[in-house]
């Protein structure tokens, strides 16, 4: 295990690195090195090689870990509150319990990571790849998930209120009985999605393609689906969907409406 005073002098030697233009001091290297509950708050760790370490309970509050190499590193319980991963990769990480609240996390690949019952409120998680992801429980309440891939992702349990979708890929993924109440679905691709007895009040589904979704008993109060396509749609049993709003969706012979 690298104590805080040796890692101290790392982080140091790593600075230097990206001062000179990688001509001067070290690359922090850690991979395989296990830093539990390491103190790294506000460290520069740009392009450092974290594969596989294990920080579990390591404080990386507003840290930079933009384009670092996290892949299948252990983070359960770290904190990362208003850290920015821009760019990292943190394909296949352990994320259980992590905080990232306010994080940056635009471009990162997170698939197929765990972040079961992570903190990820008010994150950006802006063209990411979280294919597969499981996201159990995790609370994503006000999270920026523009133009991300979410294909196959677990959200069970998860809270997602106010959340942004739009333009996100969520093809054929199963979201049963999940509560998306509030959040914005623009232009998302949802075709053949599973939203069975999804509470899907005050959505913005503009410009959404819903070709061949499973939607019965789902909750559409006040709902917005402005040139959404639900050709092929199934939408028996749905709840507080009314004429004039899908009179704005596109619709065609193969839309199921009543059983």
């Amino acid at each position: 295990m690298i104590e805080q005073p040796q890692l101290k002098e790392m982080v140091a030697a790593h600075a230097e690195w990206l001062a000179s233009n990688e001509k001067a001091g070290k690359q922090l290297c850690l991979a395989g090195e296990s830093c539990i509950r390491a103190d790294l708050e506000g460290a520069d760790l740009r392009k450092a090689d974290l594969r596989e370490v294990n920080m579990s309970g390591a404080k990386l509050q507003k840290a930079n870990l933009d384009g670092a190499n996290l892949e299948r590193a252990r983070l359960p319980a770290a904190n990362l509150r208003g850290a920015s991963l821009e760019g990292a990769n943190l394909n296949g990480a352990h994320l259980q319990n992590t905080v990232l609240v306010g994080a940056n996390l635009r471009g990162v690949d997170l698939a197929p990571s765990d972040l079961e019952l992570a903190n990820m409120s008010e994150v950006d998680l802006t063209g990411s790849d979280l294919r597969k992801a499981n996201l159990r429980r995790v609370d994503l309440t006000s999270a920026t998930l523009i133009d991300t891939d979410l294909r196959r992702i677990d959200l069970a349990e998860a809270n997602l209120h106010n959340a942004n979708f739009n333009g996100c890929d969520l093809q054929a993924t199963k979201l049963t009985g999940m509560d998306f109440s509030q959040c914005t679905f623009v232009k998302a691709n949802l075709k053949k999605v599973r939203m069975q007895k999804a509470t899907l009040a005050q959505v913005d589904f503009t410009e959404a393609d819903l070709r061949d979704a499973k939607l019965t008993e789902a909750d559409f109060y006040k709902v917005t689906l402005q040139d959404a396509d639900l050709r092929g749609a199934d939408l028996r049993r749905t709840i507080s969907i009314t004429s004039s709003v899908l009179k704005a969706a596109i619709t065609n012979e193969k839309t199921t409406l009543r059983d």
